[in-house]
């Protein structure tokens, strides 16, 4: 298998979404890249081997993560690396998950284009972290912790302002000025490939509850909320699952592009199961 200009496994936080993508980057140049080839190469029984691996339905084992890093080319950084991403993409409990993701930051090699050393583990942790530093897009605040505070909905506490402030600093996300205040330092920060990691499930909980006090708190004009229940396949998840992600990049150009902001806005994306997966007979 070629491995000039291949996606680095460094950039994922789901070994899941990591073979994939892999798999159709290879694709793309490799005529004989099948689920069948891989099946075979990986001494597989079934030839839906990959496939099951892709949906979860069948776990990964040390050793078959091993031979993933050997058909896919991987170097010994990349192969180690990989080998703790399966255990943290299968992992059950929180606590597990939390245990591989400090395994994944050590492994991490220098300069290494990724979100989890600072972000991930601190910026994404408290949903007001992010609301501060947008605030900073729109003025700001001379320093002013206590009229920040008071200036988010729902407000927090002067306290919790000051210690976003220092964390922002810290991170580079935002800067002093020359006048003694802040504004925000134009980067785009992202969660990363993977939507829903241990330590982001707090945040995505908060976020959620922000979502329920708009519902009582703002009239529908200023909150267009609403809900779809469909009934689809799996193939049509996963367009829609791709929808989603470029209609949320289409929205950060959007805000990058802006230039007289004067309002904080939250969206909240979520799109889950409402039953067990339902085997449908053939039809005559």
């Amino acid at each position: 298998m070629s491995n000039t200009s291949r996606i680095s496994v460094f950039q994922y936080l789901d070994a899941r979404e990591f073979l994939e993508h892999l798999y159709a980057q290879e694709k793309r140049t490799n005529p004989a890249m099948s689920h069948r080839f891989i099946a075979k190469a990986m001494n597989a029984r079934s030839s839906s081997f990959f496939k099951d691996v892709l949906s979860a339905r069948i776990r990964v084992s040390p050793s078959r993560a091993r031979a993933f890093s050997k058909l896919f080319k991987l170097d010994a950084r990349e192969a180690e690396y990989f080998d703790n991403l399966v255990l943290y993409t299968q992992a059950e409990t929180h606590e597990e998950k939390k245990q591989w993701l400090k395994k994944l930051v050590k492994e991490l090699p220098p300069g290494s284009r990724t979100l989890l050393k600072s972000f991930q583990m601190e910026y994404f942790k408290k949903w007001y972290y992010a609301a501060v530093r947008e605030l900073f897009a729109l003025e700001d605040f001379a320093g002013d912790p206590e009229r920040l505070a008071r200036t988010l909905r729902p407000p927090i506490k002067p306290s919790e302002a000051r210690d976003a402030i220092s964390l922002l600093i810290r991170l580079k996300l935002i800067r002093k000025t020359s006048q003694g205040g802040y504004r925000k330092v134009d980067s785009v920060v992202s969660s990363g490939y993977d939507p829903d990691p241990a330590v982001m499930r707090g945040v995505i909980a908060d976020n959620l509850e922000l979502g329920r006090r708009a519902l009582d708190a703002y009239p529908p004009k200023t909150r267009p909320f609403s809900y779809l229940t469909l009934s689809v396949s799996e193939t049509s998840f996963e367009r829609i699952r791709d929808k989603i992600r470029t209609f949320r990049k289409e929205l950060l150009e959007i805000a990058v592009e802006e230039g007289q902001a004067d309002r904080l806005y939250q969206m909240n994306l979520q799109f889950f199961p409402l039953s067990e997966t339902v085997k449908r007979g053939k039809k005559k």
